[in-house]
């Protein structure tokens, strides 16, 4: 305490008391006792100061409890804590919530992407293969015998069309196929593969079956099942085919089971599109035939040379989907495929592809389906307007 005035002293550090509680008499009850004598508890405020009793009357006190610093620290009160925890949820609540929906998109995601990831991977095959065709052409005489011209020739084939065209002898096909013959080192004899450039004859077409890669002692076990899928033909070096005739498609056709196999499951469709110069521009067709020459006297330009370009396109659905046809049509092809007199006119590609998945969004049950597109060019084409 600092004293003001003589007798009087300023509390700095005083508690609240209470006043006249009776309590024992005091001590320094008699006038001008001096407040430096009282006992804290005792003194008393006067305005800003302590003053000690005066007229010899006594002044009683009974000092409250002092609190403990524990109960004099600051806190919450209820409501505040009510405030706090509310707010706490709701954050929690939105968090949650978010991370859900995160999580959900995520999964639908890689659903998605590794629902149509064998499609993808034979898709990249078929756009790998086509690049590298060849025909091996050369130029001869139009007649050794006599002479008169030359003439473009080849003993090896490129063929696409329809499927139900060049495969007639094969049940449950789709839309389009193709047929080549590349260097891809293809061997069954562990003595010819080290020539990784042995010419391979190659094809991809689209069937509904039940056939799969699985060996035939899961038949029995394993319930079979009905999918359309892109199957790849590939006939060793060594078994090759082609030589045998320069006309027909024989090659391919006859021994086509044997050396099929399927390569991509759900794979419901493929539309080809060649496309080579012209004089009148870019020709645009859905058949071409290296080894058509229906004119001998005037080949066409197409005679033994390869299309520079050809047009891939994959319709695709997914597993779900296709368990769910299954369900509804069994072992019957459903009716999934392009409406009739589809993809005949090039110019009408994209109507007929529009058309196409019209169909099959408005398809019950529900189908998810992707198109796959890429234009394929040719390497070994070494187009001649001659």
């Amino acid at each position: 305490m600092a004293a003001s005035k003589p007798g009087v002293y300023r509390a700095t550090n005083v508690r609240n008391f209470e006043k006249g509680a009776p309590t024992e008499p005091n001590i320094y009850g008699s006038a001008g006792a001096s407040p430096s004598r009282l006992p804290a508890a005792q003194r008393v405020f006067t305005g800003n100061s302590l003053s000690a009793p005066t007229g010899g009357s006594e002044w009683n006190f009974r000092p409250r409890r002092r609190r403990s610093r524990a109960a004099l620290a600051p806190g919450f009160t209820i409501l505040e804590l009510l405030v706090a925890l509310t707010l706490l949820i709701i954050v929690v609540g939105l968090s949650v919530s978010i991370m859900t929906a995160i999580t959900s998109a995520w999964r639908a995601n890689k659903a998605r992407l590794s629902a149509f990831a064998e499609s993808r991977v034979g898709f990249e095959v078929l756009t790998k293969r086509l690049s590298q065709a060849t025909l091996n052409t050369y130029w001869d005489y139009d007649d050794r015998d006599a002479p008169t011209r030359y003439l473009r020739k080849s003993e090896l084939h490129f063929v696409q069309g329809k499927a139900a065209s060049l495969l007639p002898s094969v049940t449950d096909t789709s839309t389009d196929a193709v047929f080549f013959v590349a260097p891809l080192g293809i061997s069954d004899d562990a003595d010819y593969r080290p020539l990784g450039k042995m010419l391979t004859a190659c094809g991809f077409y689209v069937r509904f079956s039940d056939a799969t890669n699985r060996p035939t002692f899961l038949d029995s076990i394993v319930e079979k099942r009905f999918r359309f899928r892109l199957y790849q033909f590939l006939q060793p070096g060594e078994r090759l085919a082609i030589y045998a005739s320069s006309l027909g498609t024989n090659w391919f056709q006859t021994d086509l089971l044997n050396w099929s196999f399927p390569m991509a499951d759900n794979v419901i469709g493929m539309i080809l599109r060649v496309k080579y110069p012209d004089a009148s521009g870019t020709t645009v067709t859905y058949s071409y035939d290296s080894r058509l020459n229906p004119s001998p006297s005037n080949p066409p330009t197409t005679l033994h040379q390869l299309p520079p370009v050809i047009s891939a396109t994959l319709m695709v659905i997914d597993e779900d989907s296709a368990r769910r046809l299954a369900q509804k049509f069994g072992q019957s092809q459903p009716g999934i495929l392009p409406i009739s007199g589809a993809f005949l006119d090039p110019d009408l590609y994209e109507k007929d592809i529009g058309d196409w998945e019209d169909k099959l969004k408005n398809f019950n049950p529900k189908i998810s389906y992707r198109v796959l597109s890429a234009d394929i060019h040719l390497r070994g084409a070494k187009w001649s307007s001659n």
